[in-house]
């Protein structure tokens, strides 16, 4: 297998599946495989990046991981999480953390007429984390971290040393951050030697520099950049908040 390298792929241009008995499935990103040469199975530690789109009043089966961890993003739409028994109202912006051998599945609102949401999976090996639901907007943001970038800290890991979050959870993964530009501004260009990130633009078009190049990216656009590469984000065209997730 060829060292990893920076992918981008938008959800549109995955091919559909059924699953979880009600929802159509497109696979943006996977972990790397010795079997298979697919740029998008590209990932070392985060396992799956998948987004589910669920029809106005069904819902996804109820099922569990005994040796995973996931999240749920809401793109668009309202709907409601299972986890453990509870029930947490979700709309577009809302993340809900779902952690290993917890009952969980997703139910879009009966007068939506689809929900999108993404489902992010990594491997873990421990216990000892709950469940957690926030919307972005609940979250007070933070300026200055990595350029012009307004940053909204949603999940990071329990064993944080200088939290972030009302409560640290995350096992496997490192964080889950949302950040924006507006016209006309530009993150810090940075890299990161000891992991890998996804972002996924949730909002709007803009540019990526990844190395020595610079590729345009947009709304539903998962882009997967390998340890040790330089990277920065720019919103040189759209006349609103360029918005995206990161996850590492």
């Amino acid at each position: 297998m060829s060292d990893p390298q920076v992918v981008v792929r938008n959800w549109r241009d995955s091919s559909p599946k059924a699953g979880h008995d009600s929802a159509i499935i497109w696979t943006m990103l996977r972990r790397a495989s010795k079997t298979s040469e697919e740029p998008w199975a590209c990932m070392e530690h985060i396992s799956g990046f998948v987004l589910h789109t669920v029809q106005g009043g069904m819902s996804s089966n109820l099922h569990q991981h005994d040796e995973q961890e996931q999240f749920y993003f809401v793109v668009s739409g309202r709907g409601e999480a299972e986890i453990g028994g509870e029930r947490y109202p979700m709309r577009d912006g809302a993340i809900a953390y779902l952690p290993p051998a917890v009952p969980h599945r997703f139910t879009a609102a009966a007068d939506e007429d689809r929900v999108e949401y993404l489902v992010v999976s990594c491997p873990v090996e421990r216990e000892g984390s709950a469940a957690r639901v926030v919307n972005w907007r609940d979250v007070v943001p933070t300026a200055g971290g990595h350029g012009d970038a307004v940053i909204w800290h949603l999940l990071e890991a329990v064993d944080e040393t200088e939290p972030d979050t009302e409560q640290p959870c995350l096992l496997g993964f490192r964080y889950v951050t949302q950040q924006a530009l507006v016209l006309g501004k530009a993150s810090d260009r940075h890299q990161h030697d000891d992991k890998e990130q996804i972002y996924f633009v949730a909002e709007g078009h803009g540019a990526l520099v990844a190395g020595e190049d610079m590729r345009a990216i947009r709304q539903g656009d998962a882009v997967y950049l390998p340890r040790g590469v330089p990277h920065q984000i720019l919103n040189q065209a759209y006349d609103g908040w360029l918005t995206y997730l990161i996850v590492s």
